[in-house]
């Protein structure tokens, strides 16, 4: 009788991500905070509706930013937060470098954007699990026209994933975009957390009670630091980077 194969399979989850970032990786290294974030849903379109309905009934018709955060709004910025926590199947990972403990002229022959590509898609390859595909949708920046972000970073994900894990990926401007303006509020929230740790930040009361009201919904005691927090069908997570 032949011998049996057993043949496992695992069912691809195909899913979207937001990316954005704050601080400059090529700013001087005393501005010492940069990080890159990444917002996974499989429901974008009920976390844009969440949003748009938040605008309309607060009349509020701007992009949200945390660089924008005031007493003033600071209520609104909160009930935006919470709609990130409040929703299935939503996670936000963000890795956050101390420029002052990277060589980029070690790994990168001091070649910025590669160094930029290189995090990128280490972002996104340690957010996946398996069976899942990703599209990302980034936040535009000015880039030379010799940078092949998208290709580049598509083939990182593949070899390092051994699979085309990232079927998609584009710039587009975060006015247009509310799962864009989520990342750059939590992630504005994690990189002013870091500032005021080493001293590159004066503090303002409207935003400690933003990073007080993120440390409440995670139960910890500051975004200072590396952990993993489980959120409704989803997780929270910032990691220090090390080499």
């Amino acid at each position: 009788m032949p011998p049996t194969t057993s043949i496992i399979t695992t069912s691809k989850k195909y899913i979207f991500g937001f990316m954005d970032e704050t601080g400059l990786l090529n700013s001087p290294v005393a501005e010492r905070v940069f990080a890159i974030g990444l917002l996974k849903s499989h429901h974008p379109k009920d976390v844009h509706r969440e949003i748009v309905s938040l605008k309309d009934r607060k009349l509020f018709h701007r992009e949200f930013k945390f660089t924008d955060i005031t007493i003033n709004n600071q209520k609104l910025y909160c009930d935006l937060i919470d709609i990130f926590f409040n929703s299935l199947e939503c996670t936000f990972t963000c890795i956050v470098f101390d420029k002052t403990k990277l060589d980029l002229n070690k790994f990168f022959n001091g070649n910025y954007i590669n160094a930029y590509n290189s995090y990128c898609a280490k972002l996104i390859t340690g957010s996946l699990s398996s069976g899942e595909y990703i599209a990302i949708i980034a936040d535009d920046i000015s880039r030379p026209k010799s940078d092949n972000f998208e290709k580049t970073i598509k083939k990182k994900v593949k070899n390092k994933l051994r699979r085309n894990a990232l079927f998609g990926i584009i710039r587009v401007e975060s006015h247009a975009i509310s799962e864009l303006q989520i990342v750059d509020v939590l992630l504005g929230a994690i990189g002013y957390a870091f500032k005021l740790k080493y001293n590159n930040q004066s503090p303002t009361r409207a935003k400690l009670k933003i990073l007080k009201h993120i440390q409440n919904r995670l139960g910890v005691a500051t975004l200072s630091n590396s952990f993993r927090k489980r959120k409704a069908g989803g997780y929270f997570e910032i990691k220090e980077f090390s080499k």
